[in-house]
């Protein structure tokens, strides 16, 4: 997006606070799911305040999506180094009162990592994180949880797919929904659908012939659900994901972000899946959301969100000025495992 067009479009005091060394950055946090009478079970309409969660030194973190294990909650997120501007995904301990156990690295490429969408498959426990910039779309599985993963597959595409949630499992395939981007401009996006299938079994050789020896077959196939993806030619500014379906009420929830023509992922939208069409419930926008530590005025967007029966985790965009980087030590690099 042309910086020029932005900066002359974005609010005059923020304008001003960015030209006097301020930045824009992301924090996680996190709340009791909101049990009170008449209180609004979304972030629509207030409620209790957010904690944030401590960041690792030279880091900040976003895209915060839950996963359960044996009856514990884990937090996967985004990292991203500030030295380097490329993220990576940690993980930690999320307990139920809210606070955090130590983060870990769980996945780091020489590209940039984010939106880490973490499931349970087959027996197996799978990740499909966003690597827009590789100009793919992977699959890793876990080898030591909650932070040992490898690579099973990648998948190149002419696009830049970010944001990848799961809306559909069966024993042979996935149904996956992800955003594109406009190349020139990646604040547009539009929704496109893959089924990620298994590779059927190999059939049987005739009796009495040598099969030709063949390469290893592939694990998986990426097929586009071209009637969907037709259906969703048109760029606009709220085809993207912000977290995981989710139920409430007996009703599936999903969550997008929306985002302005010069600003990315402002707030968030509240969508009821009713069969293949979607009906807006509610919206959660900044001025909504208070978060303990941060001045209402220093928060300029939010757009992720995940939740489960005992809690709910959102990021946010604030501005802040940072502190001069110092090289980490190895014991703040690589936290003991667990």
């Amino acid at each position: 997006m042309n910086q020029l067009y932005r900066a002359l479009h974005i609010p005059p005091k923020r304008l001003l606070r960015k030209l006097t060394g301020e930045k824009e950055i992301y924090t996680i946090a996190v709340r009791p799911v909101p049990r009170a009478e008449g209180a609004d079970p979304l972030p629509a309409l207030g409620g209790t305040a957010y904690t944030m969660l401590p960041a690792r030194p030279g880091f900040w973190y976003a895209d915060p999506l839950l996963y359960h294990r044996d009856g514990r909650r884990w937090l996967y997120a985004e990292a991203m180094d500030l030295s380097t501007g490329l993220g990576r995904i940690e993980v930690c301990e999320l307990h139920d009162d809210g606070t955090p156990g130590a983060w870990q690295v769980a996945l780091q490429e020489d590209f940039h990592l984010s939106f880490p969408t973490v499931f349970d498959w087959n027996g197996a426990i799978w990740m499909i994180p966003e690597t827009g910039s590789d100009h793919s779309l992977r699959i890793y599985r876990c080898k030591k949880f909650p932070a040992e993963w490898e690579l099973v597959q990648r998948f190149p595409v002419d696009a830049e797919l970010c944001d990848t949630i799961l809306v559909n499992r069966t024993p042979d395939e996935l149904t996956l929904l992800c955003s594109e981007t406009l190349p020139e401009n990646q604040l547009w996006v539009r929704y496109r659908r893959f089924v990620l299938r298994r590779a059927e079994a190999p059939l049987d050789p005739v009796p009495g012939t040598e099969p030709e020896p063949a390469a290893p077959a592939a694990p998986f196939a990426l097929l586009p659900d071209e009637a969907y993806n037709l259906q969703h030619r048109e760029n606009d500014l709220t085809s993207r994901n912000a977290g995981p379906l989710f139920a409430l009420g007996g009703q599936v929830i999903h969550a997008t972000q929306v985002s302005t023509k010069v600003d990315y992922g402002v707030y968030l939208q509240f969508f009821v899946r009713r069969g293949s069409s979607e009906v807006p419930l509610c919206a959660a926008m900044p001025h909504n959301v208070t978060i303990t530590g941060l001045r209402g005025e220093d928060i300029v967007g939010i757009h992720t969100y995940s939740r489960d029966e005992v809690l709910e985790v959102i990021d946010a965009r604030y501005l802040a000025r940072l502190p001069k980087l110092t090289p980490p030590s190895a014991e703040e690099e690589e936290p003991a495992k667990e």
